[in-house]
């Protein structure tokens, strides 16, 4: 996986289950998801787009793959990283 805009972000202890919660989350938020592993979710917000990526096992990798140069990366990942350590 390249590391896109703002590096490679991993989240372990990711199971099945939790990908499932995790999708239905983002479709219930509006948020576009398309793919299936790798994922692209578009959360329709200043451009950002991201790329999630599992292992299959445990190990869950996001990218962000555009966004608006505006935004920085610690933003981004300051809202995302409390989510997914949620799940």
């Amino acid at each position: 996986m390249e590391d896109g805009k703002c590096g490679i972000h991993e989240y372990s202890g990711i199971t099945e289950p939790k990908i499932e919660v995790m999708m239905k989350t983002l479709k219930e938020h509006n948020i576009a998801v398309s793919g299936n592993n790798p994922w692209v979710i578009d959360p329709n917000q200043h451009g950002i787009k991201l790329k999630a990526e599992w292992d299959g096992n445990s190990v869950l990798r996001v990218i962000v793959t555009d966004k608006s140069f505006y935004v920085p990366c610690s933003k981004i990942w300051d809202e995302i990283d409390p989510l997914l350590k949620k799940i």
